[in-house]
């Protein structure tokens, strides 16, 4: 195999996996985020004991809308920095590949080498994308650093995850080609 088709497969594939699961991811992530914010102010604002089962439908209504707006805005980030961080990925797991898998000796370390290495660079970078994301919207002078650090943990484990398995479909695209030839 040549090492333009080896890193061309892997980064195309990186690129493609990392928009699909910043889509989905942002969706998610966007939507519980903003109904987990927003009712969490209300409830600190207006005690729980206050509340009666008449006020139901409006915050069915307000989750409805919230779960939207949220899913769209993670969506609208999650793409850009999916589509980034997985081009990344895929290069870096085509690099490793050639480097230190070309000819394929052992597969079952190489794929656990794959995840674990999509696994160790996703998430770090994740966070930074993620903190930039928070940050381009806050107030710099007044943003609470901390706050959308831990805020920013989650959706970064969630992608790094999402990658060390994801990296065993390339993984075993590799393994068909190598036992081809």
């Amino acid at each position: 195999m040549k090492t333009t088709r080896l890193l061309f497969g892997t980064t195309w594939r990186g690129a493609a996996f990392g928009l699909l699961v910043g889509t989905f991811g942002g969706t998610a992530f966007g939507a519980l985020f903003g109904n987990a914010l927003v009712f969490g102010v209300a409830l600190l604002k207006q005690p729980p004991q206050d509340l009666g089962f008449n006020d139901l439908p409006a915050a069915i209504g307000a989750m409805v809308v919230l779960a939207l707006i949220g899913s769209v805005m993670g969506a609208m980030f999650g793409m850009p920095t999916g589509v980034a961080v997985g081009l990344m990925d895929g290069l870096l797991v085509g690099i490793v590949t050639r480097l230190f898998f070309f000819p394929l000796k052992n597969a079952r370390v190489y794929r656990l080498v794959i995840a674990v290495m999509s696994f160790v660079v996703t998430t770090p970078v994740s966070w930074i994308a993620f903190m930039l994301i928070w940050l381009l919207f806050a107030n710099q002078g007044k943003a609470d650093l901390m706050g959308l650090g831990a805020i920013s943990v989650l959706p970064a484990l969630v992608a790094g995850i999402s990658a060390g398995l994801i990296s065993q479909i390339g993984a075993r695209w590799y393994e068909k080609l190598e036992i081809r030839n």
